[in-house]
């Protein structure tokens, strides 16, 4: 257990020094807003690497707010699981909002511990990485929680692709 946590400190410490790594991004725009999936995606953001199938999980509107999912890869039991959080209120990209992610169940139950999403600029999106669980479930959520202003403005769930 202690040499879990102690990867996962790691881990977290990399991902945290690796996010300074600047804006230089030489990828092109955001293909998961064109639709479908697109096998091998390789996503960089900001110093981050993510490779994996994209799985468009759904848009959705609340109010004046327009929010949607994206999920890079495919879970693997006590990893790490990367989506991309899109939000936009008035048909304009929100890049200052707090984004709170985690997986869990159908009820809002945490499975594993909450992580943060990070604004891509270059992207338009938010950089959302989440622990999964030690073991998986089918009927695992994606959960997003975005506050703006201190107050929160979107709590919603997407079903997460098992494949």
């Amino acid at each position: 257990m202690n040499r879990l946590m102690v990867l996962v400190m790691f881990a977290a410490a990399f991902a945290f020094a690796a996010c300074g790594g600047g804006a230089n991004n030489a990828g092109g725009g955001n293909a998961g807003n064109a639709g479908g999936n697109e096998a091998g995606h390789s996503h960089e953001d900001g110093g981050h690497h993510h490779e994996g199938e994209q799985h468009d999980l759904g848009h959705r509107t609340k109010d004046d707010w327009h929010y949607g999912a994206t999920q890079i890869g495919d879970p693997e039991a006590g990893g790490e699981l990367v989506f991309e959080v899109h939000l936009q209120k008035g048909g304009k990209d929100v890049s200052d909002a707090t984004v709170a992610v985690w997986i869990g169940d159908k009820d809002g139950k945490e499975l594993a511990p909450r992580g943060t999403g990070s604004w891509s600029a270059d992207e338009g999106v938010y950089d959302c990485h989440t622990q999964l669980p030690k073991e998986l479930k089918e009927g695992m959520k994606f959960w997003v929680a975005v506050k703006q202003g201190g107050s929160e403005v979107i709590k919603d769930s997407f079903d997460v692709v098992m494949e």
